[in-house]
């Protein structure tokens, strides 16, 4: 039998079906955390292709599948604006009861108006200025410290470089199993964090470059996180002593002496996480579904004669999704 029921979680709603809860949308491919104004967090699959942020540089659309987080600034609800910009125009009537009115009302809005409330507190206007501080001062009594420092400004931070700017639409288009796809209000967000990435990628290490001193590692520009499975092939061959070509000639697990450092065979292809990560050994083939997150960067172990290496090793990366639910 099939029932329909009602859902409420972080500002989403959702009349649900038994077709609905079982439908998903085909290709999962932008897995995110979505995380609400009031604290919940739903995971979710992001639908749009694109999101267009205005900065002072001008408006730039970014491919979904480049974001890997955005922190929202403070986004307005529906209809918040005018009624925040007549209530600080009244604070200046020479009406009491419409200042009174007004003042009210700007109360009732909360840290909505807490932007505008703070220039109004500069107004050469004592009485405006007063009343702005003294509503300033309840609100911030009631209302966590967070949230009355969120910026204006939306951060989105992309595989290469974060974005400071506005979001230009209202909502984002989204889905999960749970609740079907939802339009999900900028108002109601605190951030959106996408998970695993689908892709492959191929790379060439030149060992003259990346394996001649132990802080010499190539950034593949593929993010890791806790939501992907990673998978890395490599094949070649390093010449730890080039002067004398094909007698010390090493493949990706290493020649069979340490390296410069010691912790790993000297020629080695070796891999962290983040720029502070763990180093791990590669060799011919890495897979695991690491729990650190960020760029994954490759290195090659240098030999221990303090010459340069050369030669270069070749690499597959492939990142596939770690299946979750839509709870």
């Amino acid at each position: 039998m099939c029932h329909r029921f009602v859902l409420a979680i972080g500002g989403v709603v959702a009349l649900a079906s038994c077709s609905l809860a079982q439908s998903a949308a085909k290709d999962v491919v932008r897995l995110a955390e979505v995380r609400f104004a009031d604290g919940s967090v739903v995971r979710m699959n992001v639908l749009q292709e694109t999101i267009e942020v205005a900065t002072k540089y001008g408006k730039l659309t970014i491919p979904t599948d480049d974001i890997r987080r955005i922190d929202m600034g403070m986004h307005l609800p529906d209809g918040i604006e005018p009624l925040i910009e007549k209530s600080i125009r009244n604070l200046a009537s020479d009406a009491y009861k419409q200042r009174e009115d007004a003042s009210k009302e700007l109360l009732k809005v909360g840290h909505w108006a807490f932007a505008a409330l703070q220039k109004a507190s500069a107004s050469p206007d004592l009485e405006v200025a007063k009343r702005a501080q003294s509503i300033i001062n309840r609100i911030a009594e009631r209302t966590p410290p967070d949230i009355l420092k969120m910026r204006p400004d939306d951060v989105v931070q992309t595989r290469d470089f974060p974005v400071v700017g506005r979001i230009a639409s209202t909502t984002i288009k989204a889905h999960s199993p749970l609740f079907g796809e939802q339009l999900l209000k900028l108002s109601d967000l605190r951030s959106i964090h996408l998970r695993g990435q689908r892709g492959e990628s191929e790379i060439a290490i030149d060992a003259a470059k990346y394996g001649s001193a132990l802080d010499q590692w190539f950034d593949t520009g593929t993010v890791i996180d806790g939501q992907i499975r990673l998978t890395i092939t490599s094949e070649g061959s390093v010449d730890l002593w080039p002067q004398t070509p094909g007698q010390y000639v090493a493949q990706p697990r290493g020649y069979n002496t340490p390296g410069k450092g010691g912790a790993f065979l000297a020629g080695a292809l070796v891999g962290k996480i983040g720029e502070t990560g763990r180093t791990f050994l590669i060799a011919e083939r890495y897979e695991a579904n690491p729990t650190d997150e960020g760029k994954l960067y490759m290195h090659i172990i240098p030999s221990p004669w303090n010459n340069a290496s050369s030669g270069t090793y070749r690499a597959r990366v492939t990142t596939e999704h770690i299946a979750i639910s839509g709870k």
